[in-house]
């Protein structure tokens, strides 16, 4: 018969001594761990100050393959998460983030860390050649394949990256061939909004300003003003004279990071976040009776004026799905501008041409360059 092992408890004297040690962990531990919670670092390299004040930059990243750098440093040390990077144990002080990739454009942002608090910021990366879908007007009905019979064609494109495959021809007999219904769709998409765009011009033409403003009913109106103004998750994206602004409409409570600053006066403002925040914000506060708040305030814009390059604004939108991008065709081609102007806004060209048309349907955008219709992709296509 197998022996029962019998278990006799602790005596009152270890039991004191565990409950007495436990204690002693307990009330080391927390203060340590909010200490270190609220931004304090013990530096023991330092015999002069061991206890240093620290921040963090969290960064939001969509871009899959990519990699991050603080100060020109690999960031190593931090906590990921979905779609975004908490880099902790940042001293006080301007830091220089930027984010590369393969194949990708750069992004690149400078900004202050202060101690105990935590610095957001969104990156992305647009790819270095354009990805492209061709949608001709007829497809061969065995593969598929778009039929190009234009033979300048082959070279046209040859700046981007086409995805979808192509079969170009010779021949201009279309009775082997399928019609492409997506190609009719945006043939009236294309030839409805140049009608709108045409209306939106002359409208805005000072010696017919008058005149026009009284022909046109008021559904054409609205419809006008839909073509130079933008309203999306309580966003207003519009075009004043020659500029284009974004403005928040929600609730001031939750107001996107980079419509405020924390304010250090004329000097440090215009040092970390650059001329342009201090000189938005005298405009803003010089329309009210109130004027700069006291140094150490929070302090939120009311609009942010987009980066143009000093181009003539022809069309924008908001990005796909995004709110914190827009989508600008200038004289050169097409762009995507953020809207976080803190120290600047990155600027990435997305599709380059002139004499463009752009449309965008569904959060699809399509191009109509020369006589050519195009999807223009936001990402590099995965390889399968």
């Amino acid at each position: 018969m197998t022996p029962v092992i019998e278990m006799k408890p602790l005596s009152r004297t270890r039991r004191r001594l565990i409950f007495f040690m436990s204690l002693l962990l307990f009330v080391i531990a927390v203060p340590v761990s909010v200490f270190y919670a609220i931004g304090y670092r013990f530096d023991f390299s330092d015999e002069f100050d061991s206890i240093k004040s620290v921040g963090g930059m969290y960064v939001r990243n969509d871009v899959p393959n990519t990699e991050m750098f603080i100060n020109n440093e690999p960031v190593v040390d931090m906590r990921v998460f979905q779609r975004a990077a908490y880099i902790q144990n940042l001293e006080a002080g301007m830091h220089r983030i930027h984010v590369q990739g393969e194949n990708v454009q750069t992004w690149v942002k400078e900004l202050p860390v202060y101690a105990h608090f935590v610095t957001e910021v969104a990156s992305f990366n647009l790819p270095k050649v354009p990805q492209i879908r061709l949608v001709t007007r007829w497809n061969d009905q065995l593969t598929g394949q778009g039929i190009v019979f234009d033979k300048a064609t082959s070279t046209q494109f040859s700046f981007a990256s086409t995805t979808n495959a192509l079969r170009f021809s010779t021949s201009t007999a279309t009775s082997s061939y399928a019609a492409n219904p997506e190609y009719t769709y945006l043939q009236v998409l294309f030839a409805s909004s140049s009608e709108l765009q045409a209306a939106v011009e002359e409208l805005n033409n000072p010696t017919r300003k008058k005149q026009f403003t009284f022909d046109v009913p008021t559904s054409s109106a609205q419809a006008l003003l839909a073509t130079t103004t933008k309203n999306w998750r309580d966003f207003f994206l519009y075009k004043n004279e020659e500029e284009v602004f974004i403005s928040w409409n929600g609730d001031q409570q939750d107001v996107p990071y980079y419509y405020c600053i924390e304010y250090q006066g004329e000097k440090i403002t215009t040092k970390e976040y650059g001329a342009h925040i201090l000189k938005a914000l005298e405009a803003q506060f010089a329309a009210t009776i109130t004027s700069l708040p006291p140094v150490g305030e929070r302090i939120c814009r009311s609009s942010i004026r987009i980066d143009r390059l000093n181009q003539e604004v022809v069309w924008f939108d908001f990005y796909p799905d995004s709110t914190d991008i827009v989508l600008m065709q200038l004289q050169d081609g097409l762009y995507a501008v953020e809207v976080d102007d803190r120290a600047w806004q990155n600027t990435q060209l997305l599709y380059p041409g002139k004499n463009l048309q752009v449309i965008q349907d569904g959060g699809r955008i399509f191009i109509k360059d020369s006589n050519q219709y195009l999807e223009v992709f936001t990402e590099i296509a995965s390889q399968s």
